[in-house]
């Protein structure tokens, strides 16, 4: 038996290794990223500069942005919508606690794993390739995204459900169908809307990087704007999109917190009937107007898009035969955009740990608190990543560092979104036990709150480094180093075997990653 002097001294080197391993990384990072503090300091004028040149809006510019927002949101709550459509089915073909066969489970894992590795930006440069510039482009690149998104999301929260409730339906006698419709959608049904919204905002954001080759929206006239150096343009569209993100959040919340407009009370069997029969009803005439709008948005003639499979079928072939002579010069390209992504994935994991206290309505000090956090992430997840990278292009200059910061400062706003909002959705009881102790504010959110969410928390920031993978690619073609650059040549010079080539390396280093955040999950779970 363990005594207490024993414990003590245990629990303190546990600790110690902890921090010491969180030194060794912290060294590491900094030195390959070649972070100086000194560089860094004496640009922060030059970056305060073009700040202050950011934040003066031209408000005579916002009836031009109005246009071009109405078709981004168009296009994302489309592509959101049918992506987590479409995912639903593979979800429960890909959960391993619920799939028929673990091999299938596994093999469509692989392959999503894979498709995923490919970032937001191919996918709109093929699509425009095949289809010609657009919205149609545009908003089905939006919809893969939204798909292998929530894919992965729903998956891992379907994942996370306990054996013995699954088992339990088992034992009186339900089919496996039976238990996903009773056990499994039931928990899963607060998560898709949280899903839907997370997909939603990613997809306007991703939007304005689309636009850069020509997948239509307000990207479009953003790209236009930064060439011609239209700073106050600029500010106009980031503080309209600011707005834009800021009302989803609040639209979620609302929705997650259960506040039915209509209120049935269910407690006699008539009652029941008619609510099953008007649901019915609703689900109906909802599909059949979402059949009638996605036929008139969807203006492509079948001649064209026959046309379209077919070029596409052409770059394909060409992307399969891969031109394995390039493949040393995208070695430092693909070691860049990892430490790029292990950077801010890090660094904004402990950022986002304590913004989340402050963001979540129940951990903060009180809500007006809370909604000043709220408000400051938005705007953190609102400024595109690469409009970071070109501000801190201007103190420290182009290149990984820049690159890596752009992203920390991005991540930070969004893994505290996505924490915040699962602490938002902790059972009260476990908050209300630690509170009955005497513990403070923090004491609840560290030892109650958090030890609940552990899992959630590591699988958010496994997610986000995968994400920060992509960006980092995205990142480069604007000069923030890594592989991004190599991909933006090749793309622009129609080299698709080179392309494919990168795709792959891309594709083996975002699989290595998952392989490796599937394992971590499964020991924290």
């Amino acid at each position: 038996m363990t005594s207490l002097e024993e414990y003590i001294h245990k629990n303190r080197r546990k600790k110690l290794k902890f921090y010491s391993s969180i030194l060794v990384i912290v060294i590491f990072l900094v030195y390959f990223i070649n972070f100086d503090i000194f560089i860094f300091i004496n640009g922060l004028p030059d970056m305060l500069d073009l700040l202050k040149r950011i934040l003066k809006p031209n408000f005579s510019y916002s009836d031009v942005v109005w246009e071009a927002l109405f078709d981004t949101i168009q296009m994302s709550v489309i592509g959101s919508f049918l992506g987590i459509i479409l995912s639903i089915p593979f979800i429960f073909l890909t959960s391993e606690n619920v799939c028929f066969s673990k091999v299938v489970s596994s093999v469509l894992n692989r392959i999503f794993a894979i498709l995923r590795t490919i970032p937001s930006l191919i996918w709109a440069a093929i699509l425009v390739s095949v289809f010609s510039i657009g919205k149609f482009s545009g908003t089905i690149a939006l919809m893969i995204i939204a798909f292998l998104i929530s894919q992965k999301l729903l998956r891992e929260r379907v994942e996370e459900i306990g054996e013995n409730i699954l088992n339990s339906t088992l034992a009186i006698g339900a089919s496996k169908i039976q238990m996903m419709k009773y056990s499994v959608m039931p928990e899963l049904r607060k998560h898709i809307v949280s899903t839907f919204f997370i997909v939603l905002e990613s997809n306007i954001r991703s939007a304005t990087i689309l636009g850069f080759v020509g997948a239509g929206g307000i990207g479009q006239i953003m790209w236009r704007d930064l060439n011609h150096l239209r700073y106050d343009n600029l500010a106009t569209i980031i503080l309209i999109l600011f707005l834009l993100i800021l009302s989803i959040d609040f639209l979620s919340l609302f929705i997650r917190s259960e506040k039915k407009i209509v209120k049935f009370k269910i407690n006699t069997c008539c009652n029941f009937i008619l609510y099953d029969y008007l649901k019915k009803i609703f689900i109906f005439f909802f599909v059949a107007l979402m059949l009638f709008v996605l036929k008139n948005y969807f203006n492509i003639s079948g001649e064209r898009f026959l046309k379209g499979i077919l070029q596409g079928k052409v770059i394909l072939v060409r992307m399969c035969h891969l031109n394995l002579s390039y493949f040393p010069k995208i070695i430092s390209g693909v070691w860049d955009s990892l430490l790029i992504a292990l950077f801010a994935t890090f660094f904004s994991g402990i950022i986002g740990f304590v913004l989340s206290y402050f963001t979540a309505y129940n951990s903060s000090p009180n809500k007006y608190v809370s909604i000043l956090f709220k408000g400051l992430i938005n705007i953190m997840r609102t400024i595109p990543p690469m409009i970071i990278a070109i501000i801190f292009f201007r103190g420290i200059g182009p290149g990984k560092l820049a690159g890596a910061l752009a992203l920390t400062v991005y991540t930070s706003g969004t893994l505290t979104k996505m924490y915040s909002e699962i602490i938002e959705n902790v059972n009260k009881n476990v908050e209300d036990s630690i509170r009955s102790t005497g513990a403070k504010k923090v004491g609840i959110y560290v030892s109650g709150l958090y030890k609940e969410t552990y899992p959630s928390f590591i699988g958010i920031l496994l997610y986000r480094l995968e994400s920060n993978i992509r960006n980092s690619t995205i990142l480069g073609i604007i000069g923030a180093g890594g592989i991004g650059t190599l991909l933006n040549m090749n793309i622009i010079w129609r080299n698709w075997e080179n392309v494919g080539l990168i795709v792959v390396a891309i594709g083996l280093m975002i699989g290595t990653i998952d392989i490796l955040s599937k394992k971590i999950r499964m020991r924290v779970k």
